[in-house]
């Protein structure tokens, strides 16, 4: 049978990792956790890469709970343990 092999593990996050979305061309990864506050980290799946310059400390997420992607991934929707739904645009997709 074929076997599975590592490519890259993400470190950032310090708690369980309980929510995941791809962005529509799989190019962006949003990973989460519900367990610690502001705890949500954006991956560059090509390049592997953790986003070193979002969220920063100051970006109000809360407890994350759940994050979507718009259709042509110029936005990330982000729903936290307030019950409010943070919109955030991604400048380098198309906002349609």
């Amino acid at each position: 049978g074929s076997t599975f092999k590592l490519d890259k593990s993400v470190m950032n996050l310090t708690t369980k990792v309980d929510n995941l979305a791809f962005n529509q061309e799989g190019s962006l990864l949003c990973l989460s956790s519900s367990m610690k506050r502001d705890a949500l980290r954006l991956v560059h799946v090509p390049s592997r890469t953790v986003f070193a310059n979002w969220p920063t400390s100051k970006t109000p997420l809360h407890y994350v709970h759940c994050a979507a992607f718009s259709p042509g991934s110029g936005y990330l929707a982000v729903g936290n343990a307030r019950g409010k739904c943070l919109l955030y645009r991604l400048p380098f997709f198309d906002a349609n």
